[in-house]
């Protein structure tokens, strides 16, 4: 297979092969990333993507030979492995793509069967890992599952040629068409809207590889805005989200999500939206149980919405296990979001120089980060990841209109750096007498920050509007009761 690869992009001028062609399988080649088995055949792809960077063009196997060659490099092992190569099968175009995709998948297939020999060795009698000049050893189920999800979960992601490097100024021609393609399919441009108006016209949606911190001190909104983005995602914007729950319970957050559903403008002028509290403690009157069940009903069969998968895990999780499982989600049904509830409850990346809480803390945003870019083979994703504001920028916030300060953000300096937006709500006694709640933005990468605002908020059930739009039945009294069940 692979002096195949490797003769398919060499012009021997001998079968009318034209350079478009040999671009085409030559650009396929690079952007896949594969591991050249034989060091002489890495030696000679090395060489031809050199002169191509060079030259614009791919050098002809005359070219290759006098590089190795006596007057070049004088390398007779790579001269011999050349001659191997000349009289490999030469494939073109769509034929190309399948012997290379082939080649991935068998790389992948070895790496796999590795990982879980690897795995096994750990359970039944323990594996010494080496990293740099320490050593530690693996041993038991724990360790081995650990150990299967943090090296399978890149192995899971798509192989379909991503490019994630190269020299821009040859990439003219896909700029183009990505240009073209954003101006036909609007859903190329567009990233995952909230729902709500001020942050949507201006960021145009959260795009894939962006990194959204959304934060507030304790009740301040932050689970609450997380679940709304999800919800309008799953019911309005046809999206499969991903929400990683590290403090609430499942159940909790399943029951707040068919609550917030009773909500949904389709039952306005009919009844209500229904108290959580009722629902949770099972008091609903016979009139609300009904509508309960036909909103159950709704938002469990409707064919128009999308899947909403929770995820409670039971134990620390560092961000390798969430990538593992929402690639694993990602295979059996497209993701478009990710949310991850919330960041200061996420385990760090242990580093053996410093065990500063700052910097192990920081490291959780970096690698949510590279989450959103690399997810899906580099495909990416939008990550919104929720943030605990500390007590010095709430008392500041108090005095300032409920508006944060990015140094309100606890232990997070990194944020600055790898967020792309950052947002933050605000609630006080008075904004909940209103049943408003205040929103601020503290970074925008691309397109600055947005004016404070303040949006709806119908405590009984959890749902956000824009201040423009009402509650049919909307209740704004503060029910302290219910303002404590969930990080509102």
């Amino acid at each position: 297979m692979m002096k195949s690869l490797l003769r398919s992009v060499v012009d021997m001028d001998t079968e009318g092969m034209d350079q478009e062609v040999l671009t085409h399988n030559f650009r396929r080649l690079r952007d896949s990333h594969i591991e050249w088995e034989d060091p002489q055949d890495e030696m000679i792809y090395k060489y031809i993507k050199e002169y191509n960077e060079k030259f614009l063009e791919l050098p002809s196997m005359i070219s290759v030979r006098d590089y190795f060659g006596p007057n070049g490099r004088d390398d007779t092992e790579v001269l011999e492995r050349l001659k191997t190569i000349a009289a490999a099968e030469v494939y073109k175009r769509t034929n190309f793509s399948n012997l290379l995709q082939k080649t991935i998948n068998n790389q992948t297939r070895l790496k796999a069967e590795k990982i879980l020999n690897q795995a096994s060795e750990i359970i039944t009698k323990g594996l010494v890992i080496k990293e740099g000049k320490e050593a530690r050893t693996l041993k038991g189920v724990k360790d081995s599952l650990l150990y299967f999800q943090e090296h399978c979960a890149p192995l899971l992601a798509a192989e379909d040629g991503t490019k994630r490097e190269g020299n821009i100024r040859k990439d003219g021609q896909d700029v183009w068409d990505a240009y073209i393609e954003s101006k036909t399919d609007k859903s190329k441009a567009y990233g995952k809207f909230t729902g709500l108006k001020v942050i949507d016209d201006l960021f145009q949606g959260a795009k894939k590889g962006d990194l959204h911190i959304h934060a507030g001190y304790a009740s301040d909104g932050k689970t609450t805005m997380a679940l709304n983005w999800a919800y309008n995602l799953v019911t309005k914007y046809r999206t499969n989200v991903f929400y990683a729950s590290f403090e609430m319970k499942y159940k909790h957050l399943r029951t707040v999500l068919y609550v917030m559903h009773s909500a949904n403008s389709k039952w306005e002028g009919r009844h209500p939206p229904l108290d959580y509290k009722k629902v949770r403690d099972g008091s609903l009157t016979p009139k609300e149980e009904a509508f309960f069940e036909e909103v159950i009903k709704d938002f469990t069969e409707n064919p128009e919405y999308c899947d909403f998968h929770i995820w409670e895990p039971d134990h620390d999780v560092p961000m390798n296990e969430v990538r593992f499982k929402a690639e694993i989600l990602n295979k059996q049904s497209e993701l478009g979001f990710i949310v991850l509830d919330h960041g200061g409850l996420m385990e760090a990346r242990k580093s053996k120089k410093n065990d500063n809480y700052t910097v192990e803390l920081n490291s959780v945003l970096r690698d949510a980060k590279k989450l959103a870019l690399q997810f899906n083979g580099g495909e990416g994703i939008p990550v919104l990841m929720l943030f605990q504001i500390n007590r010095a920028g709430r008392v500041e916030a108090e005095k300032n209109d409920g508006i944060y300060k990015m140094n309100a953000l606890s232990y997070a300096n990194e944020a600055e750096r790898s967020a792309d937006v950052v947002t933050a709500t605000f609630l006080d006694e008075n904004l909940k007498r209103e049943g408003l709640i205040r929103f601020s933005c503290l970074k925008g990468r691309d397109d600055g920050c947005f004016e404070p605002f303040n949006a709806r908020i119908d405590f009984t059930c959890r749902r956000l509007k824009n201040i423009t739009e009402a509650f049919n039945g909307m209740n704004t009294t503060d029910e302290s009761e219910n303002i404590g069940i969930l990080d509102v």
